[in-house]
C-alpha cells in the first residue's frame, strides 16, 4: 500500500513522504496512529505543504538538541557500577545505562541507539563516547565511570583484612597451582593407605576364622576317634 506519512517515523520515513509499504504495517499500526494516511490523488496535493511544516519543525528541533548538546561538553556523565578491589567491573557499561543517565541530567528522552560505544567499558574511568541525539546533531560526551558505594566499602574492608593477613594466611587463601597438585596427590596417597589398612584387617580377621573353623574340626574328629577305639575295646572284652 502507497502512503503518505504526515509525521516522521524514524527510520522509515520522514514527514511528507510517500512511500509504498506492507498493508499489514499500513493498517495495524501507520494509520491507527495518525502516523500516515492512504496515499489518495487528494492527500497527495497535501504532500508538499507537510514536507515544508515537517521541515521546519525539525530546524526547531536541531536548534533545541543542539543547545543541550553544548551544554553537555561542559559536563561529565556519571556512571556508578560494582566494581572489584583493582576498579575492573563486574561486566561493562552500555549504551542503555549512558542514555538512562543522560535522560536523568536532560530531562529528555534519548535513544540508546545513538550512544555509539567505541570499546566495551570494563574498569573505572573516564571515556570520551559519541552520541547522535537527532539527525544534525552530534556531540562526544565524556562517560565518568566510577565505583559505587556498595563497592567502596567492600573493597575498603577487603584492603584492611588483606594487610592484616601473615604470608601464611595469604599463601591459604591464594594457594599457587603447585600447592593445590601437592593436597590433591597428598590426599589420594591417604585414601589409598587408609584403604589398604582396612583389607589387611579383613585378611587377618579371616584368618583368624579358619584357624578356629580348623581347631574345631580337629576337636571333632579327635572325639570320634577316642569313640571308635572305646566300642573296639568293649567288643574285645566280650
Amino acid at each position: 500500500m502507497k502512503v503518505l506519512f504526515l509525521e516522521d517515523v524514524r527510520p522509515t520515513a520522514r514527514a511528507g513522504d510517500v512511500k509504498e509499504v506492507k498493508n499489514g504495517f499500513a493498517r495495524n499500526y501507520l494509520i491507527p496512529q495518525g502516523f500516515a494516511v492512504q496515499a489518495t490523488e487528494h492527500e497527495l496535493r497535501r504532500a508538499s505543504k507537510l514536507r515544508e511544516q515537517a521541515e521546519d519543525r525539525r530546524l526547531v528541533e536541531a536548534k533545541d538538541w543542539q543547545d543541550v548538546a553544548d551544554a553537555l561538553k561542559d559536563q561529565k556523565v556519571r556512571i556508578e557500577v560494582r566494581t572489584g578491589p583493582t576498579g575492573r567491573l563486574y561486566g561493562s557499561v552500555t549504551n542503555t545505562m549512558i542514555a538512562a543517565k543522560l535522560g536523568e541530567m536532560t530531562e529528555r528522552e534519548i535513544d540508546r541507539k545513538g550512544i555509539q560505544i567505541p570499546a566495551p567499558i570494563r574498569a573505572v574511568g573516564d571515556y570520551k563516547v559519541p552520541a547522535r541525539f537527532v539527525e544534525g546533531v552530534s556531540a562526544t560526551i565524556v562517560v565518568e565511570v566510577v565505583a559505587d558505594d556498595a563497592s567502596i566499602e567492600l573493597n575498603k574492608q577487603m584492603e584492611e583484612a588483606v594487610s592484616q593477613m601473615t604470608d601464611e594466611d595469604t599463601n591459604v587463601l591464594d594457594p599457587s597451582f603447585e600447592d593445590v597438585l601437592a593436597a590433591a596427590e597428598a590426599e589420594i596417597d591417604a585414601t589409598a593407605a587408609e584403604d589398604s589398612e582396612v583389607e589387611s584387617e579383613d585378611g587377618e580377621g579371616d584368618e583368624a576364622e579358619s584357624s578356629e573353623e580348623a581347631s574345631e574340626d580337629t576337636s571333632d574328629n579327635s572325639s570320634d576317634d577316642s569313640d571308635d577305639a572305646d566300642d573296639s575295646e568293649e567288643k574285645s572284652e566280650e
